[in-house]
């Protein structure tokens, strides 16, 4: 299943449907791996985000990619508190949910 958005002020918000969280893991996993040494591309997504070579340029390319792909905000301690590509998704997928409701993106 692809992931399914609508367009908002020319961003990709996300929809909260099945299959959005394995997308956005999938589409995560996909941007760390392009910016990996050649030794780090084939990292676990359940395993540490640091295991792709994340470093500070790079964590700040994928906060802006999250931006203006999803048009959702992430922050570093986000990143270091997610610890893995799953948890992240799963975060991403949640401020999604919350922000699709009416409510304020947690932060």
């Amino acid at each position: 299943m692809m992931t399914r958005g609508t367009r908002h002020q020319g961003r990709l918000v996300l929809t909260a449907l099945d299959g959005t969280e394995h997308d956005l893991c999938t589409w995560l996993t996909a941007r760390l791996r392009a910016g990996a040494p050649p030794g780090n591309r084939e990292c676990e997504t359940g395993g540490p985000l640091f295991d792709f070579d994340l470093d500070s340029v790079r964590l700040l390319g994928l906060i802006g990619a999250v931006d203006e792909v999803f048009g959702l905000e992430l922050a570093p301690d986000d990143v270091y508190t997610a610890r893995t590509v799953d948890g992240l998704a799963r975060r991403l997928v949640d401020r999604a949910t919350t922000r699709g409701r009416g409510g304020p993106a947690a932060s």
